[in-house]
């Protein structure tokens, strides 16, 4: 079982948000879809892995329904329920990047999770924005640990650059310590960040997603660049950065070394870079 713990969210995605006029209509294409990083990791590895998904929502007619989008689609949600349902707006520019406007509601209020939900955890995949309060943050850590002493590995997705920031050198530095996650994903600007930091990665596998350049994987000291293939015409690339964890974790459960996982990694977030909202 693979278990990811995190936001479900409901996403705003506009397309056609990237240039606005101040003080009139703006014509843009506006979609309504399930969101939040941990929920898109669990979905998208859904049909290749069985996967629980353990988070917090609303006690609201959103959350109901975000929550069956999620079993419908084949993972085991376990959440807890409280206050109002996150969501995100997502404003995507001409060239498929966006710009995201986060109120995380529910998601960010964490609690103490039943040890029962963790049980047969083969890998536990934790993205950054679950360590952005401290009381969820404790939650996960735990969490992590458990996981870990029962045998099972884990990922960390540093997923924000102004999480990251937020967090602050120590705050990251010691979250990285106590997981002691054996995979470390990050985006060309989260792992500038990191350097930024001086944030040290222990023995984890570090993997640098850079777009359509090769992805960076670093194993004990040695770095590899693994080949991606180009996607000329992105729509939208909220989710791609799950999609390519998804592809990643089933690949290296299954045996693949960690250029092998990257690469079933990028193949999968292809998939991601054609549609609007995420998997």
């Amino acid at each position: 079982m693979i278990i990811v713990v995190g936001d479900l969210v409901a996403d705003l995605i506009v397309l056609g948000g990237g240039s606005l006029e101040r003080g009139t209509d703006n014509p843009a294409e506006v979609r309504l879809t399930r969101g939040g990083s941990a929920a898109n990791v669990a979905v998208a590895i859904a049909p290749r892995h069985p996967v629980r998904f353990i988070g917090r929502v609303g006690h609201d007619t959103i959350g109901r329904a975000l929550v069956g989008e999620l079993e419908a689609a084949g993972v085991d949600a376990r959440v807890q329920r409280s206050g109002r349902t996150g969501a995100i707006v997502v404003l995507v520019d001409a060239v498929g990047e966006r710009t995201m406007i986060t109120d995380r509601g529910a998601a960010a209020e964490l609690e103490a999770i039943d040890p029962e939900w963790l049980t047969g955890a083969e890998w536990l995949h934790l993205p950054l924005y679950g360590f952005a309060a401290p009381g969820s943050r404790a939650v996960v850590t735990d969490a992590a640990t458990a996981v870990a002493g029962a045998g099972g590995r884990v990922s960390l997705d540093l997923s924000s650059v102004a999480t990251m920031r937020a967090l602050g050198r120590d705050a990251l530095q010691a979250i990285v310590n106590r997981i002691a996650p054996d995979v470390v994903l990050a985006n060309a600007d989260e792992a500038a960040a990191a350097d930024s930091l001086g944030l040290d990665l222990g023995t984890a596998v570090s993997v640098v997603k850079r777009g359509g350049d090769p992805v960076r994987v670093e194993v004990a000291g040695e770095r590899f660049d693994v080949p991606v293939r180009r996607v000329d015409d992105v729509l939208d690339s909220t989710g791609a950065g799950d999609a390519f964890a998804a592809g990643y974790i089933v690949a290296a459960l299954s045996g693949a070394d960690p250029q092998e996982s990257a690469s079933a990694g990028s193949e999968l977030a292809m998939s991601a870079l054609r549609r609007p909202g995420a998997l």
